[in-house]
C-alpha cells in the first residue's frame, strides 16, 4: 500500500537533502588534500592579519573615528603607513618598535594583539574545527569557524578598551549578542535558547547589581555594559553560560586585586580615564548640559546619595530625607549637590562613549563585589582622607567577564564535566 502524496514529498526533499551534502566537499577529504601543517599557518597568519585590523578598532572605536578611512598611518606624524610596513608583528621588529618616518615609538600593544588574533584563530582550529566529525562539510566547518573567530575578535576589542577607556562599546556588546543568537545552531543550541540566555544574562545583571543596588544604596554596583556583555554569553551559551559567565568573571578578579594587593600595587584609574574626567568636568563647570548629564549617569561620577527605592518609601510613608549637606559638612566633604562626585570617571571620548553609553558600561568591583573602593583599595569610606583629590581606584571588569567567555568557548565541554555539571541541565 503506497504511502500518502506528503509522505513522497517529503522523503523526495529529504532524498535531494542529502544529493546536496554528498556533492559538497567534506571536512576529512580537504584535510586528506591539504597538509595539515599549510591549513595551521594559514589559519594563523590569517589570525594575525585580523589582530592587525584589531588595533585599529581599539585605537579608533573610543575616539569615534571611521574603523576604515583614513588608512593606516603614523600616530606620530599623520603620514600614512606603506604596505611593506604593516606586516604584522614581522614589521614592527624590523623596526624595532619605532615608526619608519619619524622615529616614534609604538606602543608594544600592537605585536601583541595580532599574536593574539593569530593564536585565538589557531586555537579555534585545534580546538573546535578539528574536533568536528570528518563527515561535516567544509562550507558548515567555516561557518563554526567565521562565528567563533568573529566573537574572539570583538571580545578581545573590548577587553583592551576596556582596560584603557573602561568602558564596552554597544557594537561589540550588542552586536555579538545579535550574532550569537542568528548562529546558535551552528553550536546545537536553539534559538529560543539563546535569546533566554541574552534576557538571563542581561536581566541577571540589571535587576540585582544596577536597578536594585542604585535604589537601595544610591550607587549603581556593576555597569550596563557588564550586562550587555553577560547577554552576549547568554546568547552564546545558554544562560548556564552567562551564569558562570559572571561567577568565574567575579572570581578571577578577586585573584587579580588580591595578587596586586599583595604586590603592593596600588591600582588606579587609566590616564585616558583621568583625561576625561577632568575635560567632562570642565565642560560641565561652563554649563553643558550633556556633560553634567553624562557626570550624573556614569557609577564613576554619579550621585551617591540617589537612593530612590528607600526615597519612595520615606515619601510613602512620611519619613523626612536626612540632611545630607549638614553630614557632608560633618563628615568634612563636600555637599552632595557642590557638583561632581570625586571619584569620578567618564566617557572614554569626553562625551558619550561611540556607541551611546556612558562608562556606566563597567563600573563593577574588581573583587566581583559590587562595592567601591577607595583610594587605598579598601571597600567603603574607611579613612578621613580628602576623597576629593584623585577619584577612587578601580579596575575594570570587562576584561575578567571576556576571558571567562574565552574559557567557555574553549573549553566547554570540559567545564560542563569536570567543574559545574550543575549549570548545564539538560535542555
Amino acid at each position: 500500500m503506497g504511502g500518502s502524496p506528503r509522505r513522497h514529498r517529503d522523503a523526495l526533499r529529504l532524498q535531494h537533502a542529502d544529493d546536496r551534502s554528498h556533492d559538497a566537499m567534506r571536512l576529512d577529504e580537504l584535510l586528506s588534500i591539504v597538509p595539515l601543517w599549510l591549513v595551521r599557518s594559514s589559519v594563523f597568519a590569517f589570525g594575525l592579519l585580523w589582530g592587525s585590523f584589531l588595533n585599529v578598532v581599539i585605537y579608533r572605536v573610543p575616539l569615534e573615528m571611521s574603523v576604515v578611512r583614513p588608512a593606516s598611518h603614523c600616530p606620530g606624524c599623520g603620514k600614512p603607513v606603506e604596505a611593506y610596513d604593516n606586516i604584522p608583528v614581522l614589521s614592527y621588529v624590523i623596526l624595532r618598535g619605532r615608526a619608519r618616518c619619524c622615529g616614534a615609538r609604538m606602543s608594544p600593544r600592537y605585536p601583541l594583539v595580532e599574536l593574539i588574533g593569530g593564536a585565538l584563530s589557531l586555537a579555534i582550529l585545534e580546538v573546535i574545527i578539528l574536533r568536528l566529525p570528518g563527515s561535516i562539510s567544509v562550507g558548515h566547518a567555516a561557518a563554526i569557524y567565521g562565528a567563533d573567530f568573529a566573537l574572539c575578535l570583538g571580545l578581545v576589542a573590548a577587553a583592551f578598551i576596556d582596560a584603557e577607556h573602561m568602558f564596552l562599546p554597544d557594537s561589540i556588546t550588542i552586536g555579538g549578542t545579535i550574532v550569537g543568537v542568528f548562529t546558535a545552531s551552528l553550536r546545537d543550541l536553539g534559538t529560543v535558547a539563546s535569546v533566554v540566555g541574552a534576557l538571563s544574562g542581561f536581566l541577571g545583571v540589571f535587576v540585582p547589581f544596577i536597578f536594585l543596588y542604585k535604589g537601595l544604596l544610591g550607587r549603581t554596583g556593576m555597569g550596563l555594559g557588564d550586562a550587555k556583555l553577560l547577554a552576549l554569553a547568554g546568547a552564546w551559551f545558554g544562560w548556564p553560560g552567562a551564569l558562570f559567565t559572571l561567577l568565574a568573571g567575579a572570581v578571577q578578579g578577586s585573584v587579580y586585586a588580591g595578587v596586586t594587593r599583595l604586590l603592593g600595587i596600588e591600582p588606579t584609574l587609566p590616564a585616558a580615564v583621568l583625561e576625561d574626567i577632568a575635560e567632562l568636568e570642565k565642560a560641565a563647570a561652563a554649563g553643558d548640559e550633556e556633560a553634567k548629564k553624562a557626570l550624573a549617569e556614569d557609577p564613576l561620577t554619579e550621585d551617591e546619595n540617589d537612593a530612590f527605592i528607600v526615597s519612595f518609601f520615606r515619601r510613602l510613608f512620611g519619613v523626612s530625607e536626612p540632611d545630607r549637606d549638614a553630614e557632608a559638612s560633618a563628615d568634612g566633604g563636600a555637599p552632595a549637590d557642590g557638583g561632581a562626585p570625586a571619584d569620578g570617571g567618564a566617557p572614554a571620548d569626553g562625551g558619550a562613549p561611540a556607541d551611546g553609553d556612558a562608562r556606566a558600561d563597567d563600573a563593577a568591583s574588581v573583587e566581583g563585589a559590587p562595592a567601591r573602593r577607595d583610594a587605598d583599595g579598601e571597600n567603603g569610606a574607611g579613612d578621613d582622607d580628602d576623597e576629593s583629590s584623585a577619584p577612587r581606584a578601580r579596575i575594570p571588569f570587562g576584561p575578567f567577564l571576556i576571558l571567562a567567555i574565552l574559557e567557555l568557548l574553549f573549553a566547554g565541554e570540559w567545564l560542563k564535566e569536570k567543574l559545574v555539571p550543575f549549570l548545564w541541565p539538560v535542555f
